[in-house]
C-alpha cells in the first residue's frame, strides 16, 4: 500500500511538472508563433484551452466548474444561435454554417480556456503571462528584421516551400524565384502584435516596479508602435494611439471610461450608417490628401451601406458578401475613383458588416453582447482596469477599419488575446487577494463583492 501511494504521489508531481512547463510553453510558443505566422492562430487556441482545462478537469466535478454558464456565455451562445440561424436565407448556406461553427467555437474554446485559467496558481500565471510577453518582443523582432531585410526570412521559407507563395498580386517572381513581397503583408502580424499590446504590458507590470517597471513597460509600448508603423497598418497604428488614450484616460478616471467605452461599442452600430453617407458626401473618397486604401474604403462602405438598406432586419446572411459581390469588373468606377461602387469581399467594418449580413436584430445581439464584456471591467482589480479598456479600444478600433468579421485566423486571434489578457490579469492580481470565484465568468460578473472592497 505504502508503495503504491509513493508511486501515485511521484506520478502526480510529474504531472504536476509538466503542467507547470507546458503552459507556459505553449503560451510563448502560441503568441511568438502568430505574431510571425498570422495564419495558424486557429491551431493554438484549443492547444491552450486543452492545457488549461486538463488539470481541472482531473478535480472533483471539474467538467462542471468549466462547463457552468454566466450572463457573458449565453450572450454570445445567442449571437451564434442566430447565426446559425441566418444560414437558412444565406446566398451561400454551406459558407456560412461553416462561419457560424466557427464562430461557436471561438466562443466555447475561449470561455473554456477562461475558466481555466483563473484555476491556475499565482506561479503559473505569473510565468504563463511572462511567457506570453516575451513572445509578443520576439515576434517584434521578426517583424523589425522582416522590414529591414526586405521579407528576407519569408522569401527564404516561400522558396523553399512551394506552398507557401502567394497570388502574383503579392509577390514578384524572376525564375520561379520570390524576389519581392508587397510590404502590406505585414499587416497581419501588426495587427497579431496589436491585440497582445496591452496584455503584455500588464504581464510586464508584475515583474517590476518603480522606475524599472516604468522602462520596461515603455520599452515594449515603443517596440510594438515601432512595428504598427514600419509595417504600414494604419488600422494597428490608430488602435495603438486611440488604445493609449483610452489607458490614461481610464487611469484616471475608471468608471466613466469603461461605461463610455461601452457606450461608444453600441453607438457605432447606431451611427456607422448615418457616418458612412456623410463621409461619401463629404466626396473623402475622391480626396488625394487621404490614402487610396481610405478612400476605397469610402466607396465600400457607402456602397455597402446603399445595399443594408434593402435588407435591414435580418441582412443578408452570414458571411454572404462575397456570394452576393458583383463582377468587379461590371461595376460603376466613376472618374476619380480608386475602386469601383462595390461591396468589396467584406465592408472592412464589423460595425457595418453585421448590419449587412445579420441586419438589425444581429447588430442588437452583438452590441449587447459586447457591451455587457465591456461594463463588466469597472469590476476588475483596479490596477488592471486601465489595461483592459484599452485592450478592448485596440479591438473595436481594428474592427472598425480592418478585415472581414468572419475570417477565421482573426476571431482566433481575438480568442487567444482575451486568454491573454484573463492571464495577466490573473498574475497582476494575486488570488489570495481576490476570491478564485470572482474569475468565474467571462463578463467578470462575479467580481463586483472583491471591487466594492477595493474600492
Amino acid at each position: 500500500m505504502e508503495i503504491l501511494l509513493s508511486n501515485t504521489a511521484r506520478l502526480e508531481n510529474i504531472d504536476s511538472a509538466k503542467n507547470r512547463s507546458i503552459i507556459p510553453v505553449l503560451f510563448f510558443l502560441s503568441a511568438a508563433v502568430t505574431s510571425i505566422a498570422p495564419l495558424v492562430t486557429w491551431l493554438f487556441l484549443p492547444l491552450i484551452a486543452i492545457a488549461l482545462s486538463l488539470p481541472v478537469l482531473r478535480q472533483p466535478n471539474g467538467w462542471r466548474q468549466l462547463t457552468e454558464p454566466n450572463a457573458g456565455l449565453i450572450a454570445f451562445l445567442l449571437v451564434a444561435l442566430y447565426v446559425f440561424l441566418s444560414t437558412t436565407w444565406a446566398a451561400d448556406p454551406g459558407a456560412a454554417f461553416a462561419k457560424a461553427a466557427e464562430f461557436l467555437m471561438v466562443v466555447v474554446i475561449t470561455f473554456t480556456a477562461n475558466r481555466g485559467v483563473v484555476r491556475l496558481d499565482e506561479h503559473k500565471s505569473r510565468r504563463a503571462a511572462l511567457a506570453c510577453a516575451a513572445g509578443i518582443f520576439l515576434g517584434v523582432l521578426f517583424l523589425t528584421f522582416e522590414v529591414l531585410t526586405h521579407f528576407a526570412a519569408t522569401r527564404l521559407a516561400m522558396n523553399a516551400i512551394p506552398l507557401l507563395k502567394r497570388s502574383a498580386r503579392h509577390v514578384s517572381l524572376s525564375q520561379g524565384e520570390v524576389i519581392w513581397i508587397k510590404p502590406s503583408q505585414l499587416k497581419h502580424n501588426a495587427a497579431i502584435l496589436t491585440f497582445g499590446l496591452w496584455p503584455g504590458l500588464l504581464a510586464l507590470r508584475i515583474i517590476a516596479s518603480g522606475t524599472r517597471r516604468a522602462i520596461l513597460m515603455g520599452l515594449f509600448f515603443l517596440a510594438v508602435a515601432t512595428c504598427a508603423v514600419i509595417s504600414d497598418h494604419r488600422s494597428s497604428l490608430v488602435a495603438v494611439c486611440v488604445s493609449l488614450l483610452v489607458f490614461f484616460l481610464a487611469s484616471n478616471w475608471r468608471k466613466p471610461v469603461i461605461r463610455a467605452l461601452a457606450v461608444l461599442y453600441c453607438l457605432a452600430f447606431v451611427l456607422v450608417l448615418p457616418v458612412n453617407f456623410l463621409v461619401y458626401d463629404a466626396d473623402l473618397q475622391l480626396a488625394k490628401w487621404l490614402p487610396s486604401s481610405f478612400r476605397a474604403r469610402v466607396i465600400i462602405w457607402e456602397y455597402t451601406t446603399e445595399r443594408v438598406l434593402e435588407h435591414p432586419w435580418l441582412g443578408i446572411g452570414a458571411a454572404s458578401t462575397p456570394a452576393l459581390r458583383e463582377p468587379v469588373e461590371l461595376a460603376e468606377k466613376p472618374q476619380g475613383y480608386v475602386y469601383p461602387r462595390n461591396t468589396g469581399q467584406h465592408a472592412h467594418d464589423m460595425f457595418l458588416q453585421t448590419w449587412y449580413e445579420l441586419g438589425a436584430l444581429g447588430a442588437i445581439l452583438i452590441a449587447l453582447a459586447g457591451a455587457l464584456v465591456i461594463s463588466r471591467i469597472s469590476l476588475l482589480p483596479i490596477e488592471t482596469q486601465p489595461f483592459a479598456a484599452a485592450f478592448f479600444a485596440v479591438f473595436m478600433s481594428i474592427a472598425a477599419f480592418s478585415w472581414g468579421m468572419w475570417q477565421t485566423w482573426l476571431m482566433f486571434a481575438v480568442g487567444l488575446s482575451f486568454v491573454y489578457l484573463r492571464t495577466a490579469t490573473s498574475a497582476a492580481q494575486p488570488q489570495e487577494a481576490m476570491p478564485q470565484s470572482a474569475y468565474d465568468d467571462l463578463d467578470f460578473s462575479k467580481t463586483a463583492q472583491y471591487a466594492g472592497r477595493a474600492t
